[in-house]
């Protein structure tokens, strides 16, 4: 879906909703609902809804939001319990971010966004190219000061890459000791920089979206 084009439907939006509730704890749905699909700051949005048996089981929602020289793209994304899978979205996510530079390559884009979830950085990290934070990589510390300008340092590499967003994802207890005690390296390095991901505090990851990021994330994928 593509916001100028087609937008939600009253039973989509109470779908969304439902799944937005037992995802996320200390929230309101309605008012995360106003602030992710109806805000009018982004200049174009794209959203991708998960089916099964004409039911809508998931979600992953794209923000594109020009400034200056520069193009920003945010995500939300959400699933039922039972459909959650760390690699859900990726696939969208990294298309419909190449596209948007493909039809304006002489802008800068960056995908820069909150992660909440160790398994939704692990499946970005192991499956793109260049991506910061990264324990392989070293990042601009410029871009993590200029997008998330409120954010706090993390202890461990002293990049401005944490912030409070006020939500955490609804993870039981014996979700959250799997993946405390993960064995995945991304998964590791996630709760390394950010241990605090269940009290509401998220990961700041950047994406660069350019010819190299698309020459390299290719190849990545395609010698899985």
């Amino acid at each position: 879906m593509i916001q100028s084009k087609q937008w939600l439907s009253a039973w989509q939006r109470n779908a969304l909703s439902d799944i937005i509730k037992v995802s996320f704890a200390d929230i309101d749905a309605e008012d995360y609902l106003l602030k992710y699909f109806d805000s009018p700051e982004p200049n174009q949005r794209k959203l991708r809804l998960y089916v099964n048996n004409e039911q809508i089981i998931g979600y992953c929602l794209l923000t594109f939001t020009d400034s200056a020289n520069y193009t920003v793209i945010k995500a939300s994304a959400a699933f039922l319990p039972q459909y959650r899978k760390g690699s859900n979205t990726f696939l969208f996510s990294i298309k419909e971010s190449f596209k948007s530079w493909l039809q304006r390559p002489w802008r800068k884009h960056y995908y820069a966004d909150t992660m909440l979830s160790p398994a939704m950085y692990r499946a970005i990290a192991k499956n793109t190219a260049i991506v910061w934070p990264h324990f392989g990589q070293s990042a601009p510390k410029e871009l993590f000061t200029r997008f998330n300008p409120n954010g706090k340092n993390s202890n461990e590499n002293q990049l401005r890459c944490l912030v409070s967003v006020n939500r955490s994802s609804n993870y039981s207890q014996h979700e959250l000791e799997m993946l405390r005690c993960s064995d995945k390296a991304e998964i590791q390095y996630y709760c390394q920089l950010n241990p605090d991901f269940d009290q509401g505090i998220a990961l700041f990851v950047i994406i660069p979206i350019n010819l190299q990021q698309f020459a390299q994330t290719a190849m990545k994928y395609l010698i899985k």
